[in-house]
């Protein structure tokens, strides 16, 4: 049996000899389980080669590792005459793509030694491995599953109409595509193996050991006359333990907007989920020094940014990751968006303008990399807004829901920018929309209290109240959250509730005035702002009412 080493050497081998059979008929891996399942004999070599060049198609098939692809490719598979050619074909410089090539080649040879690994630990039986069999090799399995693996299944069709299969399927298919672009170093099943398991009971710890998995995403769909429900659950492979559930509930009306909408959900809180769940798993052989573990650890902070605190902690893993991999661009966005979340929710108000620059470095190089990446675009737009450009952060987020329309921080930006510009009836739309998208999302409550402010510069004092006690309810831990609401309960005329929800607040900030207030109740430039946003008072009135003293804002 072949060690580690000499098992990533014989990967490197197969690389290096691919275009050359007669090479490789001598290479180390032909005596490795991966091979004899596949061939034998004179078709050893051939199956080395199928088993090479499809490992990688599947690993690197993402939007963010498809360089890694194209760098395997242009080497080994279809090779450019010389090195420095692959690189400019790639379009990036020789060092980057020296990098991107050692990286393809690393994480090709780690995950065929897992796989070697899992193939050895399960002999073929005549049969399915007993349920026994299953559970004993538990543990064993648990090292062999890469990350974020995940397979979606066919969702069941509960509606016992055959005509609506397609749209079942379809929910699952676009939900695959979108998995796999959206989440760093992910490794999403694809549709033809996934679809293998359609109509059959198959346990769940099974399908995680047949396909090396650690997660399962299943549902179940129902369409009628009038209504779309979809019921999904996310299954942790290994232990079987249920980890997320969400319902959809949706008017069958515009059916292609309501699948985006739906897909886009899915697909956001499941990414959401398995980087959090991921992020707490760790382990002791990583030690953080794996790119990957430190992105997801950083991506499960920053996808709630509730306190300063854990914005600072992500901006560290994310710096972390760029030592490591200077070219990351998820990292990159990552420091983008970290630095600018600790503008725009006011955890920093002393070192605003070199933030935003940082922030705005790492968006131009981000964007030098991959131009296409929506999550840079999504850093741009908020680097915009809390620039103060408003118009330009609109035709930015425009294009963001264009892309995906089940965005609920794209809805949230547009009312923002709505609001500063002055537009306020049509921003408490925009947060409005938001929240009907994502009701349950973590960063909910940074629409609500867009709301809440919109609904209190309209008169609506009642509504404001309702919202932002959702807000609070969503982050306890916002401080300034307790003064918006005592503010709209004093114009509520709940002055006993103000002066409760007051108290709380200025125990935490007991200098607080009005006049400081005023200055600091926005991230943005107040210059920037309109003359209507500007000159908005009820806010303002509200907390004179709910007791904070006037002041000159010093």
């Amino acid at each position: 049996m072949l060690q580690r080493s000499d098992f990533r050497d014989g990967v490197k081998a197969a690389l290096r000899h691919y275009v050359r059979t007669d090479l490789l008929a001598e290479n180390a891996l032909l005596n490795t389980e991966l091979v004899a399942r596949s061939g034998s004999g004179a078709d050893a070599p051939k199956a080395l080669k199928v088993i090479i060049v499809e490992t990688a198609r599947t690993l690197f098939a993402n939007e963010r590792d498809r360089k890694l692809y194209r760098a395997l490719d242009l080497t080994y598979f279809n090779p450019a005459r010389k090195q420095e050619t692959a690189a400019e074909q790639l379009g990036v410089s020789f060092s980057t793509y020296r990098r991107s090539l050692a990286a393809a080649v690393e994480r090709l040879a780690e995950w065929l030694w897992q796989q070697e690994q899992r193939l050895r630990t399960v002999q073929p039986t005549a049969g399915l491995p007993s349920a026994t069999a299953l559970d004993a090799t538990a543990d064993t399995f648990t090292s062999a599953r890469p990350r974020l693996s995940i397979v979606v299944l066919p969702f069941l069709n509960l509606s016992q109409d055959a005509s609506v299969e397609y749209l079942v399927d379809g929910i699952v298919d676009t939900l695959i595509t979108d998995l796999s672009s959206c989440l760093p170093g992910s490794f999403v099943i694809s549709r033809s193996t996934s679809f293998t398991y359609k109509g059959r009971s198959v346990p769940i710890r099974q399908i995680g050991r047949e396909l090396g998995v650690r997660y399962v995403l299943e549902g179940s769909v129902l369409i009628d006359v009038a209504r779309l429900r979809v019921n999904a659950q996310l299954i942790d492979a290994e232990t079987d333990v249920h980890l997320w559930a969400e319902r959809f509930d949706k008017p069958r009306t515009e059916i292609l907007q309501v699948h985006d909408e739906i897909v886009g959900r899915l697909s956001r809180s499941v990414g959401i989920q398995l980087v959090r769940t991921e992020a707490g798993r760790g382990g002791p052989e990583r030690n953080g020094s794996d790119v990957i573990d430190l992105l997801m650890r950083a991506r499960a902070l920053i996808s709630d940014t509730k306190r300063e605190e854990i914005t600072a902690e992500a901006v560290n893993l994310f710096h972390q990751a760029l030592q490591r991999d200077a070219d990351c661009v998820d990292a990159m966005v990552g420091v983008s968006l970290a630095r600018t979340y600790q503008v725009i929710n006011l955890y920093n108000l002393d070192d605003r303008e070199s933030l935003l620059d940082e922030a705005a470095t790492m968006i131009s190089r981000a964007a030098a990399l991959a131009p296409d990446s929506f999550d840079m675009h999504k850093a741009r737009a908020l680097l915009l807004r809390a620039r103060g450009r408003f118009s330009d952060a609109i035709i930015a987020t425009e294009a963001l829901i264009a892309r995906n329309p089940a965005e609920p921080t794209a809805y949230k930006e547009m009312g923002l920018n709505k609001l500063y510009l002055g537009q306020t009836r049509e921003a408490a739309e925009w947060f409005r929309r938001a929240d009907m998208i994502a009701p349950r999302d973590p960063e909910r409550w940074t629409w609500l209290q867009g709301l809440g402010r919109a609904l209190m510069q309209l008169g609506d004092d009642a509504d404001a109240v309702v919202v932002l006690s959702q807000a609070l309810a969503s982050n306890p831990g916002y401080v300034r959250g307790k003064a918006m609401l005592a503010a709209a309960q004093a114009l509520a005329g709940d002055i006993e509730a103000a002066r409760q929800h007051l108290a709380e607040y200025r125990m935490l900030e007991p200098n607080m005035t009005v006049g400081r207030f005023a200055k600091q109740r926005s991230s943005v430039p107040p210059e920037s702002a309109s003359v209507v946003y500007r000159q908005s008072e009820r806010i303002l009135e509200g907390l004179r009412r709910a007791g904070i003293p006037d002041g000159c804002g010093m």
